[in-house]
């Protein structure tokens, strides 16, 4: 059996930060670019924005298979090989001769990128009890929030000055020196190895499913992060064509969200094992509804403008902060004695398979105004609170 220290030491969070950074910067490091694609690589809008949702696919599907083989093989060693290969695809995206090459060269990139946000949380969850658990997500949260602050901001200069295959490179760099990190200093925290068997990975996936009470938690989850990624997916169309907000400063609209974020995040790392964790989620789920109900009511309203755009999302990203920090903690812990791996890669799937469909959507239903991807957010956000409240009211 594979021992951890009781104490982990104080870089760990930092390093495992790192790793989430990586996959999040995989899209936010080369958004301010996706409007310029269609004229850069002789192809349509609506192309363009299949390097996201199919990256995001991939992400989804990914995730399924990541929680066995963190069993198997280990935590530390999947995230090592993850991140190793991952910068072998950014490179491929980067080298990409047509849109297609960069779609396929996506699509690998969205397998790799996966494998953070089901190995950090089952660290995280075995490192640490589940008080300084919620502090140490909230600390997470905090700082994978930088990511999507400067990704855009540094992605938008990089474009204007050295092109959009510049940002593959850099992102193919920093994963490699991530991979280098995390094999010196994570420690492995897996017990004891899981051979595997699919069929037994198969019926643990279903019986997550099952558990209504961590099914409940997750719904919310997912929808939020469905919302998030319609956003990243129409908001560099919407700000810099529909708008005006020139290249380099969309990171700086992009980042005001974020920064709700972050302080959502703050909120829970300061009042994680003070405020009971189930209330803490139930006043996320005030915030992020509210926010999207803003936007899409400035958008139904015939008041649609940057400003009511940015405003109701920030007010979005406020509860996505604290769902964040306390909507895992709570679906694991209501999934009883089924493996948390299991939970953590269906957890993850749904909140990419939510993704990946808005994101879809909206290049789909694409136009020059917020009215398509207002409509995908107001209709998941539904979607997330019926599947939360039904839920609870027919626990296990």
């Amino acid at each position: 059996m594979t021992t951890h220290p009781e104490n982990p030491h104080w870089s760990v969070p930092v390093f495992l930060v790192a790793c989430t950074w990586v996959s999040v910067l995989s899209t936010d490091l080369y958004t301010p670019s996706l409007p310029h694609l269609p004229s850069l690589l002789d192809t349509t809008e609506q192309a363009a924005t299949l390097t996201m949702s199919v990256n995001l696919a991939a992400y989804a599907i990914a995730q399924l298979v990541h929680g066995p083989l963190a069993d198997r093989f280990g935590r530390r060693s999947l995230l090592v090989f993850g991140m190793a290969t991952f910068a072998a695809a950014s490179a491929a995206c980067a080298l990409a001769p047509s849109i297609e090459a960069l779609i396929a060269g996506r699509a690998v990139q969205g397998l790799l990128s996966s494998v953070p946000s089901v190995v950090v949380l089952l660290v995280i969850h075995e490192l640490y009890g589940r008080g300084r658990a919620v502090r140490i997500l909230g600390f997470h949260g905090m700082a994978v929030a930088v990511a999507p602050i400067i990704g855009p901001l540094i992605g938008g200069y990089v474009f204007v000055y050295f092109g959009w295959r510049a940002n593959f490179w850099l992102l193919a760099a920093f994963a490699a020196g991530v991979a280098v990190l995390v094999l010196r200093n994570v420690p492995e925290t897996r017990g004891e190895r899981t051979a595997l068997h699919w069929r037994p990975i198969l019926r643990n996936y279903g019986a997550t499913f099952r558990q209504r009470t961590a099914m409940a938690y997750l719904f919310p989850m997912a929808a939020n992060f469905g919302v998030l990624f319609a956003f990243i997916t129409s908001g560099p169309f919407l700000l810099i064509d529909h708008y005006g907000v020139a290249t380099e400063d969309y990171g700086l609209w992009f980042g005001t969200v974020i920064l709700a974020a972050v302080a959502g995040a703050m909120i829970a790392n300061r009042l994680g094992g003070i405020v009971d964790t189930r209330r803490l989620q139930r006043i996320s789920l005030v915030f992020s509804t509210g926010g999207v109900t803003l936007l899409a009511a400035s958008v139904l309203g015939g008041f649609e403008s940057l400003y009511s755009v940015i405003g109701g999302m920030t007010v979005f990203a406020l509860g996505l902060g604290l769902m964040n920090a306390t909507g895992p903690l709570l679906m694991l812990d209501n999934v009883g004695d089924l493996p948390k791996s299991a939970a953590s890669a269906v957890s993850g799937s749904a909140h990419l398979a939510a993704a990946s469909g808005a994101s879809f959507l909206v290049g789909v239903f694409h136009a020059d105004t917020a009215l398509p991807a207002a409509s995908i957010m107001a209709g998941l956000t539904v979607a997330g609170l019926a599947g939360h409240f039904l839920l609870l009211q027919r626990p296990q």
